[in-house]
């Protein structure tokens, strides 16, 4: 009997972990069934549906707008430094969409602006040349992804639009080209944005600098920056308020999709509750961290081992219990390894550091697969795989906040899911050098500054 309930446990799991790499895989996703790869306009649509073409004209109110590229974690970046450009010159922002699907180039101006226009309204089987790299690109209102509700309460003005079309700022202000100023950005990493004509930073990879004082007299309407990427893109060191803002602004913009946040809530709940547990991510898809990686696990081995004390359980109990979640975890037994994993954490700095919780964002696919010998050194370490009926929920809209926002994106939302859960542990480790933890990073410095008691002594 036992032999047949083994024989069928590692058979659901491979069956699992089979269907969550269909899941993480947008290669393998059928447009169709996903419905994810539409041309803009009709997505727009069911954002927007009673949307009417409004003219929106106020001579006396002046605008700020950009151009985003590359993955969602840059294009946020992009939307820190427009946020914080918007606050410094007293603007309005006209928020551009921002791309949920597989990162696009940047491009000198004015080719983004008009790739981002012409791109996603091609159906997929003419998306080549130019639009070769739009073939994954989903444009979303900023609001559908992050939570803008602090630009409130920070006094930052915004709008978000329903179309990157080139002809949205005649339709909608009713500007002409005298209105807009437009800022060149014919090369990449093309200007350094200063906060003072005092400021003696270099310029570094930059090829220009602009003042922001400069910047303050522009008379026309709307001021149109290419790319805003980029963490040293603005110099803010003679007012401290922006430096302040940018820094808060870092913490404050999250996901606010409710389909990532119940998400999120389900996965912290069983993982013990937030503080819980230690998150890690480890970004290995990419030729230059795969050569950290062995780097990232050592920095979080040293982190266990400091937030240790001398006083541990014997050695002779550890590993016995060791042996038991092992072969938990060889019978494909996952959750009743993390509901006896959850349970011997009440007291975290009595435990060997090995049998720490652990949860480790990554893009990775079938982690417990493809990296076995981390998962048999933290036998009490589980990634988002580990949780399949949430990955389906996700994946298939399932959800009733899905269902309500309408905001059924898949496979798509899987990561941001990822990025949230890390974000509630105790402490964090990254990935050297990557956006995506250093999104997480911010949110968990953010979480640990509202609930200190959750972090480690």
């Amino acid at each position: 009997m036992r032999s047949y309930k083994l024989l069928l446990s590692i058979g659901l799991a491979t069956v699992t972990f089979l269907l969550t790499l269909g899941y993480l895989s947008q290669e393998g996703l059928s447009d169709a069934q996903h419905n994810i790869w539409e041309p803009t306009s009709k997505r727009i649509q069911r954002f927007f549906p009673d949307r009417q073409q409004k003219t929106l004209s106020n001579p006396n109110e002046k605008y700020i707008t950009f151009y985003p590229h590359s993955g969602l974690h840059n294009q946020r970046l992009g939307l820190l430094n427009a946020m914080v450009l918007a606050k410094a010159l007293d603007r309005t922002l006209i928020l551009p969409q921002i791309n949920l699907g597989k990162g696009v180039y940047w491009a000198d101006s004015p080719l983004l602006a008009q790739k981002l226009s012409d791109c996603p309204e091609k159906p997929l089987s003419e998306r080549n040349g130019l639009c070769a790299d739009y073939r994954k690109y989903v444009p979303v209102p900023v609001s559908t992804v992050f939570d803008l509700s602090s630009l409130h309460r920070l006094g930052i003005r915004y709008i978000e639009r329903d179309d990157m079309r080139t002809t949205y700022f005649q339709d909608r202000f009713n500007f002409e080209e005298d209105h807009i100023y437009q800022v060149n950005d014919d090369k990449r990493s093309s200007y350094r944005i200063y906060d003072s004509i005092n400021s003696t930073e270099p310029l570094n990879k930059f090829k220009y600098r602009i003042n922001l004082q400069d910047l303050e007299k522009r008379p026309e309407q709307l001021i149109e920056f290419g790319s805003l990427f980029g963490t040293p893109r603005l110099v803010l060191d003679a007012r401290n308020d922006l430096y302040w803002l940018l820094q808060h602004l870092s913490g404050e913009i999250g996901f606010g999709n409710p389909t990532v946040m119940q998400e999120t809530l389900n996965i912290v709940s069983l993982l013990g509750g937030p503080g819980n547990f230690v998150s890690v991510h480890l970004r290995t898809g990419d030729g230059v961290f795969k050569t950290i990686m062995a780097r990232t696990m050592d920095k979080v081995r040293q982190t266990l081992e400091r937030y240790t004390t001398l006083h541990r359980m014997h050695h002779e109990q550890e590993y016995a219990i060791m042996a038991r979640l092992q072969a938990l975890a060889q019978e494909g037994q996952t959750r009743e390894l993390l509901n006896e994993c959850t349970a011997i954490q009440h007291h975290r700095d009595l435990l060997h550091p090995r049998l720490r919780l652990i949860f480790m964002a990554t893009d990775t696919a079938q982690p417990r697969q493809t990296l076995p010998d981390l998962f048999e050194e933290f036998v009490c370490l589980f990634t988002l795989p580990d949780f399949p009926e949430i990955v389906q929920e996700t994946v298939e809209g399932a959800s009733p906040a899905a269902r309500e926002q309408n905001d059924h994106f898949g496979p798509l939302l899987l990561p941001l899911i990822d990025a949230e859960i890390a974000s509630h542990g105790s402490f964090f480790v990254g990935t050297r050098k990557s956006t995506f933890s250093k999104y997480i990073q911010f949110r968990n410095r953010r979480f640990l500054s509202y609930y200190p008691s959750a972090a480690e002594p």
